[in-house]
């Protein structure tokens, strides 16, 4: 598990794929797919989780370098119906990400590694957009988000509790986008509209638990 690439981690959590579009739905079928700031958050809290899991620091080294200069901006948005339950941002950053690879290497082999990757200089910096929410068993939410058209458009689920969230994307007039139906809390749609316009966010609570998630988006 330590060689994992980028590539790889990023083809695994782009579970939301786009369906094929027809001629009523706001897709460009010619539009080529660029994973963004989206998709690399979501591979590295991936690998991040995996590292954990395994007690591997290297791993979660290497989450903490793909992290950096990633920001997540507080976005206040209302979703149809409205939350009953105020839900907070619950996401690891690349700050959190070192301390957990400092507590991982206990024999501190990579010491002078985590040090410095904590005083690098960060990348070009990358927002992402974050709303907070919280579904109850078997309840849905509708968010409504613009995107401009010929340009690639990004968004994300990213559940907290191991449950299981549903994501369906339309345009708005219900032309599918993306539908993730799989059993993991967190699903990642990226697709190109034909023209500017707005798109619906379904998220369905389909587990038998209450779940925190967050909406991402580029």
């Amino acid at each position: 598990m330590r060689h994992l690439s980028l590539a790889m981690l990023t083809l695994a959590v782009l579970s939301a794929r786009p369906v094929l579009a027809e001629d009523k739905v706001n897709l460009d079928p010619t539009g080529v797919a660029q994973p963004g700031a989206v998709a690399l958050y979501m591979s590295a809290e991936r690998l991040f989780s995996l590292g954990q899991a395994a007690k591997d620091p290297m791993m979660v080294l290497t989450a903490a370098r793909m992290m950096a200069g990633l920001t997540l901006v507080p976005t206040a948005r209302l979703a149809e119906p409205a939350p009953m339950v105020a839900a907070d941002l619950m996401l690891p950053d690349a700050a959190a990400m070192l301390d957990a690879a400092r507590t991982l290497d206990v024999a501190e082999d990579l010491a002078d590694l985590i040090s410095v990757a904590g005083s690098d200089v960060a990348p070009q910096p990358k927002a992402l957009r974050a709303t907070a929410s919280t579904l109850e068993p078997g309840a849905s939410e509708v968010w409504t988000l613009d995107f401009y058209g010929a340009t690639y458009a990004e968004l994300a689920i990213d559940g907290h509790a191991n449950g299981n969230l549903d994501l369906l994307v339309t345009d708005d007039k219900g032309g599918q986008i993306c539908l993730d139906r799989g059993s993991a809390d967190s699903a990642v749609c990226g697709f190109t509209p034909a023209e500017n316009g707005s798109f619906l966010v379904t998220v369905t609570n389909s587990g038998a638990a209450t779940d925190s998630y967050a909406l991402l988006t580029n």
